[in-house]
């Protein structure tokens, strides 16, 4: 769109590579820079911007990658800067305060559902935990945005005293744009995402068991062993393919993508789907109403409806997803972020609150 820009990442030294991936992948920032460079290349992305590091750590318990450095310092000045998890973006007292930086406007995604996978085992303490883990996140939100765009309204952004703008701030890879269509003979159904169980796979193996439904799931993830321990033991028609390297490629071979999860704050992986052209079950929560508008999109509010809905969806033919494809266009996309770095911020019902 011809404006100058700049990404920023961050950098773990050996140690932390090692929790993270088991291994140390890359000696220098230059050796994880090439790496970007070429899987931006593999997805068929416009050429990536001038890319700069700035310094963090990785924790195993938290499962997150904690910010050491400054990115602000680290980074050139900008006339405006777009964070992603902004509630997770000064955990450490490193980073600039808003006060501090002479941008224009700095604009904070917020994408993670942090509340949902503390509060999961359902102990008292852990909710406890849950509520001063999103007051902190909200503070730090107030503390380096001047605009807060959660990709849905799974957010819990109550009582946040900040500008919000709920729009469209994420798209699909345009490769998802050419899978072909679903042929009439075609009733593959699969999951694409993390294998954790936090992703609701212990659903994807019932119903498979449940329907004799043959169901493929690809990905990777810490509790694969568990899972398909729990499909083994009651002989679910599932298979495990593993990670998609190009993930545009196996959704040829489905019709539906089941995703039960109710831990997103916006699927990827079901707009992608969407964007290909193919059904998409899934399950009531405010993660997926952005998709409820959409065609080809089957939901349900509760398990005992999951085979009404599946059964729908495999003996319907999608119908073309020009919504879809105009809605996660990254071209568009990209129009609407620099329309709201530009526009005036919105106001707060209560900002008093903010002082």
């Amino acid at each position: 769109m011809g404006h100058k820009t700049a990404l920023g990442l961050p950098w773990l030294d050996r140690k932390s590579q090692i929790k993270l991936w088991g291994k140390e992948l890359f000696k220098s920032p230059q050796e994880q820079e090439d790496w970007v460079r070429k899987e931006a290349e593999h997805m068929n992305v416009p050429a990536l911007p001038a890319i700069f590091f700035f310094k963090g750590v990785f924790s195993k318990a938290a499962y997150s990658i904690f910010i050491t450095e400054d990115p602000f310092k680290a980074l050139p000045a900008a006339d405006y800067y777009v964070i992603e998890e902004p509630e997770h973006f000064g955990w450490l007292p490193v980073v600039s305060a808003r006060s501090k930086i002479a941008a224009k406007k700095i604009l904070g995604i917020v994408m993670t559902n942090y509340g949902f996978y503390i509060r999961r085992p359902g102990r008292p303490d852990r909710a406890l935990f849950a509520k001063l883990v999103e007051a902190r996140n909200k503070q730090l939100m107030r503390k380096h945005t001047d605009i807060i765009a959660p990709l849905s309204p799974a957010v819990d952004l109550e009582n946040l005293n900040h500008p919000i703008a709920r729009q469209q701030v994420t798209g699909v890879l345009d490769a998802f744009k050419t899978v072909p269509d679903v042929p009439a003979d075609n009733q593959g159904v699969y999951f694409m995402g993390r294998l954790v169980w936090e992703k609701a796979l212990d659903i994807v193996i019932d119903t498979a068991r449940t329907l004799d439904l043959p169901i493929d799931i690809y990905g990777e993830g810490p509790h694969q062993g568990e899972m398909e321990a729990r499909a083994k033991k009651i002989n679910a028609p599932v298979q495990f393919k593993g990670p998609a390297f190009s993930p545009w490629e196996p959704i040829a071979n489905y019709r539906v993508f089941f995703n039960p999860s109710l831990s997103e704050v916006l699927c990827t992986t079901t707009a992608e789907a969407l964007v290909a052209g193919r059904h998409v079950v899934i399950p009531d929560c405010p993660a997926n109403t952005p998709f409820y508008d959409l065609p080809n999109v089957h939901v349900y509010h509760t398990e005992q409806e999951i085979p009404a809905a599946l059964q729908k969806a495999l003996t319907t033919d999608p119908v073309a997803p020009l919504k879809a494809r105009e809605r996660f266009d990254w071209a568009n996309v990209c129009r609407s972020i620099v329309d709201l770095l530009k526009s005036p911020s919105p106001s707060i019902r209560n900002p008093k609150a903010l002082s």
